[in-house]
């Protein structure tokens, strides 16, 4: 199946009710590629030879394909979800691409406790998540999942349950909701749970009662990035992309908009706030660094394809994964200190480990980096986890990565110092013993 992250070349829009490309709209598209007017007696059609019509059905199929591909159902593949994870108090949590939530108890063995799950059964009809994508939040109690069915749920992470201090967003069963591919985020001082949604807007809830605080911030297409959260100048602030190519900054007291910058494309990742910047990937290729307080432009700097998984810091170092393949090493100028060729395409947002940085391909390869400018060797070690893919955020706790694979298997590598990866455990739901195969 085609997916939206296999073209390599720069992401482009076409107006079906208008048929031709410009240089525009596709910067990067070779001299053939652009379709002109030819001259006409009627001025109000447009006619093109054979070849140029054979190359506009080609790329209207290409077009069809991709936005097909590029859905809430369908993102980075044909499963619903992407097995993302997080830890808390010797627990994984485990937002399955199936529709589920997984909690495992961690521990020695060579593989982790089933602990609960929701919903219970696969019979369970009423709570059909239908998949999630990004990982689950604890805060304040509870586990907050963000849901493809539309729903955000806040599950009481000793059970899974809704029924004393949990709850599910929006109330009642209403149909047709926008699938959230987003994750929740959460604000502290407002003691907020903000969460983004395919219908491009941005809800705020009470994170204890699940009350909706504002009326939702509304932006003009869809929200697949996670928002970042942070507190500046005393102003509770929250940043995020959207597919209307903007990146927002709203104040989470209010939830109005304190500025917006337009970029070439879609930003799909969750922005990382840094030394007083939002770093923040497009579709355009270009990773920005905006100013957090008012959106001004600081520097960008170009790869070699999108910028879809969120860059990380070490505190001095920014370190930002491509589509490409590479990651790029960047410090708070935005000057390149180094670069690396992971051989594949990177959805995954990378860990930061005692060891390195940990980061994960398409190609089901875990690669642990040394982070130091001036490394000799900049590839430490590297593990093949299966044939499956990894699009899911990694998460680490100490010398611990925890990976989440299309195949539906959860991971738990060690990535000790000096010493090579390894698997400590490898869970899957449908196996026997939940053992990998």
């Amino acid at each position: 199946m085609t997916r939206c992250h296999e073209y390599s070349g720069p992401p482009f829009e076409l107006n079906l009710l208008h048929p031709f490309i410009s240089p525009a709209n596709n910067p990067g598209a070779a001299p053939g590629a652009v379709l002109r007017d030819s001259p006409d007696r009627n001025p109000g059609k447009r006619r093109f030879a054979p070849a140029q019509y054979a190359l506009l059905a080609a790329l209207a199929l290409l077009l069809a394909l991709t936005l097909a591909a590029c859905t809430g159902r369908n993102i980075g593949g044909v499963a619903s979800g992407w097995n993302a994870i997080t830890a808390s108090n010797g627990v994984i949590y485990v937002g399955t691409k199936d529709g589920r939530v997984q909690a495992l108890a961690d521990g020695d063995s060579d593989v982790p406790a089933n602990v609960w799950r929701f919903p219970r059964s696969d019979s369970d009809s009423a709570e059909n998540l239908r998949g999630v994508y990004s990982a689950p939040l604890v805060a304040e109690g509870l586990l907050f999942v963000a849901a493809e069915n539309g729903f955000l749920y806040a599950l009481d992470p000793e059970n899974g349950n809704t029924d004393d201090r949990g709850w599910r967003r929006p109330r009642g069963q209403p149909q047709g909701l926008a699938p959230l591919v987003a994750g929740p985020a959460y604000d502290p001082v407002n003691q907020l749970v903000l969460i983004p949604s395919e219908d491009g807007k941005l809800y705020g809830y009470d994170a204890d009662s699940g009350e909706e605080i504002w009326d939702a911030f509304q932006a003009d297409d869809k929200i697949w990035s996670t928002p970042t959260v942070g507190i500046l100048d005393g102003i509770a602030m929250t940043w995020f992309g959207s597919h209307d190519h903007h990146v927002y900054a709203v104040n989470v007291s209010s939830g109005e908009e304190i500025w917006s910058y337009r970029t070439g494309g879609v930003v799909a990742g969750r922005p990382l706030l840094f030394n007083g910047m939002v770093i923040a990937g497009s579709f355009d290729k270009k990773l920005y660094a905006l100013d957090a307080r008012d959106g001004s432009l600081l520097w960008d700097f170009e790869g070699g394809n999108w910028f879809w998984a969120g860059a990380v810091t070490n505190g001095s170092t920014i370190f930002a994964p491509n589509m490409d393949g590479h990651i790029y090493a960047l410090n708070r100028d935005g000057i390149l200190q180094w670069q690396y060729d992971s051989g594949a395409a990177i959805v995954s947002r990378p860990a930061l480990v005692p060891a390195g940085l940990a980061a994960a391909n398409r190609n089901g390869e875990l690669i642990l980096l040394d982070a130091a400018s001036s490394a000799s060797q900049r590839e430490l070690r590297k593990l093949t986890l299966g044939s499956s893919e990894i699009t899911a955020p990694l998460y680490a706790v100490g010398d611990s990565i925890y990976v989440g694979s299309q195949d539906g298997s959860v991971r738990r590598v060690d990535a000790t110092t000096r010493r090579p990866l390894e698997e400590w455990w490898c869970w899957h739901p449908e196996n026997d013993n939940n053992r990998c195969n």
